[in-house]
């Protein structure tokens, strides 16, 4: 038995799926059927789907008189723009048809046979089954649909190392890489369609966001859908990364000699920002102990890069008692949330409560899950009112803003990513898989990451091993000593490994490494 809302929450993703593949293909590819006997257009199913939803939850769950032509809906077609607006409608609807529902009560009219519903509903809540379970089933079959028209790009590094990313371009022509966190597996169609669109209409003006940036409200809306947590609204600033917003909070919330307690091994970029801005790093230990009066920020990263450690509501809620104790502001960088690997599940930090969401600047960015670092757009929710008070107070352009591309990447990546990144999720499901089934046949310590694409490997023999194995195997990897640089926690036996790459290059890399860790 679900509840209303876990129904909306599986249909709503069902229907964000399909529009996300229909507006990521685009008016041409959206109303083209693929060369499959019996395959219609991705518009044609999307508005076979929309009526469904109107006829059994809107006809005969709620009441509303329903006109319907079925055989039309899967010879339609038209622009994608306003049939994904139609979705939009679609969903607020069937969100309230669903409850206002009497699940045990009966249909206000029986069943048009023409329509090919299952045999004997005689309930509103068999109806709402039924949409479900139509939404459910075309849902993969749109992917289908969407993998006939737009096969996946293929990962060429030939391709990778001719353009402007640092991963492979920094690299020797021989070597392979496996080290900054980067993936090397595309993008979202909605998100190319999106960056092509503005490129055709060469939109590159001063941007005009008519009814406000679609950033914040992408962002509430996603961490809403996918985490349970729905942010307080205006709460939202939009700045260019993570990095930046550390930096910002780290002046506001901290004074110089102030300590800052984080999780080490951590992202080196974070340690050095804090280093630099004249604070102390303070290791923040599993069981609380050790922070001192001068600690006055706590950098939570979860899930946790490079160990991939998924924090438990218990382990959060320990922290929470902990910065609470020392009257802690809490920046809880969220960046991978959306990489995480059943059956574990992402718990925003500030979603504890009242109190954790008045001291939490919760910050996050599409970056990772969507592959567009480059990009440069990240958000951060600022709970604490007096740091809100105080960044609101600073010059209008103080810090700067993304440009017009990582807005319409982020907002698309948002609104409509859930069925492309479904699909993501399994190959780095594999591909994780793969690293540990490698890793258990060598002398070196391994756990299974619970989310991210890094794997955190120890015990690898030999001073600077990152720089050897590149020597030795040609790939390269990340340096573990640089994941602890101004603390007292011994990293230096340690690699990271980053696996977001096609099962291909992953076999490659491995293999290159075996005989140089194996020795």
């Amino acid at each position: 038995m679900i509840t209303v809302e876990e129904y909306l929450e599986a249909t709503g993703r069902a229907l964000a799926g399909m529009a996300g593949i229909v507006g990521g293909l685009g008016d041409e590819l959206a109303n083209t059927r693929p060369p499959v006997q019996g395959a219609s257009s991705p518009y044609a199913l999307l508005t076979h789907c929309l009526g469904v939803v109107e006829y059994w939850a809107g006809g005969l769950v709620a009441g509303r008189a329903v006109e319907r032509d079925r055989d039309a809906e899967f010879t339609s077609s038209g622009p994608v723009a306003p049939l994904l607006e139609r979705v939009a409608q679609a969903r607020e609807r069937l969100a309230a048809d669903a409850r206002g529902a009497d699940f045990a009560g009966p249909l206000q009219s029986p069943p048009d046979a023409a329509f090919l519903g299952p045999a004997g509903v005689a309930t509103q809540g068999a109806a709402l089954l039924h949409v479900y379970e139509e939404l459910a089933q075309h849902h993969g079959q749109m992917e289908i649909l969407r993998d006939l028209l737009r096969p996946q790009r293929p990962v060429d590094t030939d391709r990778l190392r001719s353009g402007t990313g640092v991963k492979w371009g920094s690299l020797a022509p021989d070597t392979l890489g496996a080290w900054v966190a980067d993936m090397d597996l595309g993008i979202a169609p909605a998100i190319r369609h999106a960056l092509l669109d503005s490129v055709d209409r060469e939109d590159f003006g001063y941007p005009h966001w008519p009814g406000g940036d679609p950033v914040p409200a992408a962002f509430e809306a996603w961490m809403a859908r996918r985490h349970g947590w729905t942010p307080s609204g205006g709460h939202t600033r939009v700045f260019t990364d993570v990095l930046q917003i550390l930096q910002v909070v780290v002046e506001h919330a901290t004074r110089p000699g102030d300590g800052v307690a984080i999780h080490v091994p951590a992202y080196p970029p974070f340690l050095a920002s804090i280093a630099r801005a004249g604070r102390r790093i303070v290791p923040l230990r599993e069981d609380g102990l050790g922070l001192d009066d001068g600690v006055r920020l706590m950098v939570l990263v979860n899930p946790q890069n490079p160990t991939g450690r998924v924090f438990r509501r218990e382990e959060l809620e320990g922290l929470l008692e902990l910065a609470e104790r020392h009257d802690l502001t809490v920046l809880a960088d969220e960046i991978h949330a959306d990489l995480v690997y059943a059956p574990h599940r992402h718990l925003p930090f500030a979603s504890l409560g009242e109190g954790a969401a008045r001291r939490t600047v919760t910050t996050t960015s599409a970056t990772k899950a969507f592959n567009l670092a480059g990009l440069r757009c990240a958000v951060a929710h600022v709970g604490p009112p007096a740091l809100r008070a105080a960044l609101d107070a600073m010059p209008l352009d103080f810090f700067g803003t993304p440009s017009t591309l990582g807005h319409l990447a982020t907002a698309a990546a948002w609104r409509t990513g859930d069925a492309w990144l479904a699909g993501l999720q399994q190959t780095l499901a594999a591909n994780r898989d793969t690293v540990a089934q490698w890793a258990a046949g060598l002398p070196i310590e391994h756990r299974r990451p619970e989310g991210t694409y890094l794997a955190w490997l120890g015990g690898v023999a030999g001073p600077r091993p990152a720089e050897r194995l590149e020597r030795t195997a040609r790939v390269r990897l990340s340096e573990g000593a640089e994941f602890s640089a101004g603390t007292d926690v011994d990293t230096d036996a340690y690699v990271r490994l980053n696996f977001a790459t096609s099962p291909a290059v992953l076999a490659e890399i491995l293999e290159r490494l075996t005989p140089s860790i194996a020795g």
